[in-house]
């Protein structure tokens, strides 16, 4: 009788093992769900980061020349040129490279007193518009920035660059 009792108690049926084995399937799904919001919190608060460093290299370059870039300074050209004026005269260190997503450069325009933006050399720029794309449209930083338009910036939509309606966003700050 003992024997019959140490036969039927070996081991797990495939009934159990399947159901352990769901169980564990459907935790790591929710696991790597919250890990991904995490990751793309995580690269948005770089992004916003770097902004406020860029934002604390631009008030030295003023208080050096009583002016900030204008967006297209001679020798330089994209939408970050202004910041790669920054960087060449050493204001600051590097060129902040954004995380994966959606857009890979930090967008500067520079804006003058009657909020045009500053093309031209010898254009005094007074204020500036800065400004990254997100990940994430619920960033509480979106509900605080300055969502205005100048020249081909436009603050309150997507991707900072292009006029298209849709879910902000745009990260931008303005001075």
């Amino acid at each position: 009788m003992l024997q019959a009792l140490k036969k039927t108690n070996r081991g797990f049926t495939l009934i159990e093992l399947l159901v352990v084995i769901a169980i564990i399937g459907i935790l790591s799904s929710v696991v790597l769900a919250s890990l991904s919001i995490a990751r793309q919190k995580s690269r948005d608060a770089k992004r916003i980061s770097d902004v406020e460093q860029i934002q604390l290299s631009l008030e030295l370059f003023y208080d050096a020349n009583q002016m900030y870039p204008s967006t297209t300074p001679a020798g330089y050209s994209g939408d970050d040129a202004g910041i790669q004026l920054l960087v060449a005269q050493g204001f600051l260190t590097k060129i902040p490279i954004p995380p994966i997503g959606p857009n890979l450069t930090y967008i500067y325009h520079g804006v003058t007193a009657l909020a045009t933006e500053c093309l031209n050399i010898g254009i005094v720029c007074s204020n500036y518009e800065l400004g990254i794309t997100l990940e994430r449209s619920d960033s509480p930083a979106l509900g605080n920035d300055y969502d205005q338009s100048v020249g081909t910036f436009y603050g309150s939509y997507p991707d900072c660059l292009i006029n298209t309606p849709g879910v902000e966003y745009c990260y931008d700050v303005r001075k």
